[in-house]
């Protein structure tokens, strides 16, 4: 099924799945709607659900910790097993994940108007390209395909390995129920953070699908060589639209760069933890467990979402490059016309002086290096 909807339903339809998850979970205020429905928009109530949400996963894991350590049996059954560095460890990745939680939700809050006014520009984005060029046949539910049942398959696996971990790492038969409020809660806590993480991924994603559609179009401009003046004037808006996409780049970078900063920070520390524990387990000799395979297998999520938001990011800034150096050729493909020449000189300027890319936080690229950084 191909769709072309004016308006913005397309972009909504695609991405809407993923936002409604991120609001269910707490971590924003508002709720995608297309520009006949008044665009992206928070309320009163909706604000009410999210911080309660929020107070209810943290006083959960929290509320399931002290009962287990004001419990002698179930204290004794969950930590007279570790060394006290791992205890250590334990302490840390609880202490960090509430942190991490509450980082990434305070600051998506104070970007919330931010925030909403750029899903509106990319909504009203696709409008105008549709609007420029009617032909252009938009997949939004590969995309949609993509971004959201991967996301929920990967989300549900997690939260599964995590429940298994935590039962298997209490080592009780008693305390069920707080050993489920621990588990759950910090599911939630930890994958809400990763959504987030993979709603970066997509908005970087829908830069670099529309860098290389200008592209495909230039290509189309560049054979045809018709010396038309409705031609220019569409290679024009092509020019137009690149800027607009990298001035929604920008904005992608002050929304989420922090966000994307504290979720690999803590992806960061949580595997160099987890790493530690499976090193002592085999320097211990211990036998092979079901642990093994849970702490693996949570690993394996958080090496996956690292090695994704890198390669992503490194995408969209290739796709960005090899279009801009496509447009810089207009007055190659016209003769070198002196109107093509002063056009093309003003948008290297621009170019110049717009050389954004995707960041993680204020400043890192967000690339193929950004892996070899984590992984040190």
């Amino acid at each position: 099924m191909q769709r072309n909807e004016s308006h913005g339903e397309g972009f909504v339809y695609c991405y809407d799945s993923l936002y409604s998850l991120l609001f269910y979970w707490g971590i924003i205020t508002f709720r995608l709607h297309n520009h006949n429905d008044g665009g992206p928009k928070s309320t009163p109530l909706r604000i009410i659900y999210a911080l309660a949400v929020r107070l209810g996963l943290t006083l959960g894991f929290v509320g399931g910790i002290y009962v287990k350590l004001s419990d002698l049996e179930m204290s004794k059954a969950m930590f007279s097993q570790l060394s006290p560095l791992v205890k250590i460890i334990f302490t840390w990745e609880s202490l960090s994940c509430i942190l991490t939680y509450i980082q990434c939700c305070v600051t998506l809050d104070g970007h919330r108007k931010r925030h909403i006014k750029l899903l509106t520009r990319m909504q009203l984005l696709d409008t105008r390209v549709s609007a420029q060029f009617p032909h252009v046949r938009w997949r939004y539910n590969r995309s949609r395909s993509k971004y959201w049942y991967g996301t929920v398959g990967i989300t549900i696996s997690y939260n599964i390995v995590s429940l298994a971990l935590m039962f298997e790492t209490t080592h009780c038969s008693c305390g069920f129920v707080s050993t489920v409020l621990i588990g759950c809660s910090y599911a939630w806590l930890t994958s809400s953070v990763g959504a987030m993480g993979f709603v970066h991924i997509g908005l970087m994603d829908y830069l670099r699908i529309r860098y290389r559609l200008i592209m495909k179009l230039l290509e189309q401009f560049y054979r045809a060589k018709h010396d038309q003046e409705e031609l220019h004037q569409s290679i024009d808006k092509l020019f137009e639209f690149s800027k607009c996409c990298s001035q929604l780049l920008t904005e992608i970078n002050a929304i989420c760069g922090a966000v994307a900063a504290t979720g690999i920070f803590y992806d960061f520390t949580h595997m160099t933890c987890f790493v530690y524990v499976l090193c002592q387990k085999v320097l211990r000799s211990e036998s092979l467990d079901t642990q093994y395979a849970f702490i693996s297998l949570h690993l394996v999520v958080h090496i996956y979402k690292v090695i994704i938001t890198c390669t992503y990011g490194y995408l969209l800034q290739r796709e960005k490059r090899n279009c801009l150096r496509l447009l810089s050729e207009y007055a190659v493909h016209f003769g070198d016309q002196r109107s093509i020449q002063t056009r093309v000189e003003c948008f290297q300027h621009w170019r110049m002086h717009n050389n954004h890319m995707a960041t993680i936080g204020s400043s890192f690229p967000c690339n193929i290096s950004m892996i070899y950084i984590v992984s040190l």
